[in-house]
């Protein structure tokens, strides 16, 4: 069971990152000069994110889909680090 929580614990925490990234990207925007830019990707048909500088306004919106994606890659980073302890310790035993 405390794997199952680690394990979602490291896709919420990705998916912190995402949505932090994406509400500081606009400032960080701004800063550099960008004053007119919408940006929206898409993946699938549906939006990753969604951000808007205009002049001084700025409006910014992390999609469900950008945070399911993120917890999915947060999800698989985790268990291929797992796999790559688990194989590194398989194959340090195998040599002594």
């Amino acid at each position: 069971m405390a794997k199952v929580f680690k394990a979602i614990s490291s896709g919420l925490s990705v998916t912190f990152l995402y949505v932090m990234a994406v509400f500081i990207a606009p400032i960080i925007l701004m800063l550099l000069g960008f004053s007119n830019l919408i940006a929206a990707p898409t993946l699938f048909g549906l939006k990753l994110y969604n951000i808007e500088v205009k002049d001084t306004v700025f409006t910014t919106e992390a999609t469900f889909f950008g945070c399911l994606l993120a917890f999915i890659v947060g999800l698989i980073i985790h268990f291929t680090i797992k796999f790559l302890l688990g194989l590194r310790k398989t194959v340090s035993e195998g040599s002594n």
